[in-house]
């Protein structure tokens, strides 16, 4: 890959082209706090507190972290964002950021909410949703089926495909593609099951849908291979969604807790030999698949595109898709999409009192969070001197 295409990671101008310089500076102090671990600790406990105890404290909260992080408190709110990043050829995934259901009536909501979210995004042209399976089945029914202990068969597992059925045939309708999110490992097996059925039904003529790997488990690439096998055979197109994922504290204490091997990769350089791999594996593949990759990771950015290279795939092919939170690796996001590859920035929008806390959970599970906050920062200063030193 050529040295320039490195350098353009480094480009602050273009990072940031979409910022003004307030913004810039409010952007600066946000990520100078998140630098700081133990002040983040705090932080996390304060807005906690603030929006338990209901204090005046929510304006402040919205103009800073929620604003950054966040496109609005409805999808409609979203709608400045979604077409300030379309200037720039970015495609937004706006996600509504709510915690796990628990009823009947919670299911459906859900539902009934991604239906509308999906005709919304069909009006805009907008190509992805993104789906949380907990929103449309109980944890404890998830467990049950991946376990054994409720079949394939029973009523739970029965309604669930249906909730997402009518989801897929909204976003046929609508062209848009469907992300099924991983989840924890023990509901993991009832959430692989309903998105290889779907994609025999759906990724017939093109891949509608897309199942989550998580490449910091263990065995995600022989799951990737184990699966495409079985798409080859029965003619449908495999939607790999790739990250290196969440939960591992999580996942380390429960193998502790009920004695059985962690699933989690022993190190980080085998979590990143596992998702270079898989890409690998996915590029090579890539004339019966589709690839959605989340990263924060430059490196692996320019792994990616390498193997598109190589592959000769052009950057524009809708095959494959970068994607980035909103608020995090704008330089990566900018930089890709000017030298014209898919570019997708996720989006969480929702009630700010149910949306700190998920942004606060996300941040604590996923690695690649915490770790761009360093560089964020860096490169943010470098771009407040750069336009300093243009007066």
């Amino acid at each position: 890959m050529d040295k320039n295409i490195e350098n353009l990671f480094n480009n602050t101008e273009l990072a940031f082209t979409n910022k003004s310089n307030f913004e810039l500076r409010k952007a600066y102090f946000l990520f100078s706090v998140l630098d700081y671990p133990f002040l983040t600790k705090i932080g996390n406990a304060f807005l906690l507190l603030v929006l338990k105890l209901r204090l005046p404290l929510k304006g402040i909260i919205k103009n800073t972290i929620f604003n950054h992080f966040c496109g609005g408190e409805t999808i409609g709110d979203c709608k400045e964002t979604f077409n300030s990043l379309k200037k720039y050829n970015i495609n937004a995934m706006p996600e509504y950021s709510i915690e796990a259901e628990s009823s009947v009536q919670g299911f459906e909501n859900y539902k009934k909410d991604s239906i509308e979210i999906i005709n919304f995004l069909g009006k805009q042209g907008l190509p992805f949703i993104a789906i949380k399976c907990t929103g449309l089945l109980d944890i404890d029914s998830l467990e049950k089926i991946s376990s054994g202990e409720y079949s394939y068969d029973s009523m739970e597992y029965t309604s669930f495909k249906q909730r997402l059925v009518e989801l897929c045939d909204s976003a046929v309708e609508n062209n848009v593609q469907v992300l099924i999110d991983a989840e924890e490992t023990w509901i993991q097996d009832a959430i692989d099951k309903v998105a290889v059925e779907l994609m025999g039904i759906y990724n017939k003529k093109s891949t509608i849908i897309f199942l989550t790997h998580q490449c910091y488990r263990t065995g995600t690439l022989s799951k990737i291979k184990k699966n495409m096998k079985v798409s080859a055979q029965k003619k449908y197109y495999y939607g790999i969604k790739l990250v290196r994922g969440a939960y591992m504290e999580k996942e380390r204490k429960r193998a502790l807790q009920n004695g059985y091997k962690s699933p989690i990769q022993p190190s980080k350089e085998r979590t990143d030999n596992e998702y270079n791999e898989s890409l690998k594996y996915s590029i090579k593949s890539i004339h019966s698949a589709s690839l959605w990759v989340g990263s924060h990771n430059e490196e692996s950015s320019l792994y990616l595109m390498n193997l598109m290279q190589e592959n000769n795939l052009k950057p524009q092919d809708k095959r494959v898709w970068f994607s980035q939170l909103y608020g995090m690796s704008d330089n990566i996001s900018y930089a890709l999409s000017s030298l014209g590859y898919n570019i997708v920035k996720l989006i969480p929008f929702g009630p700010i009192e149910k949306t700190i806390p998920y942004l606060i959970r996300r941040a604590n599970e996923n690695s690649s969070v915490k770790g761009q906050s360093n560089r964020q920062f860096t490169l943010i200063k470098n771009e407040i001197n750069r336009r300093k030193n243009l007066n």
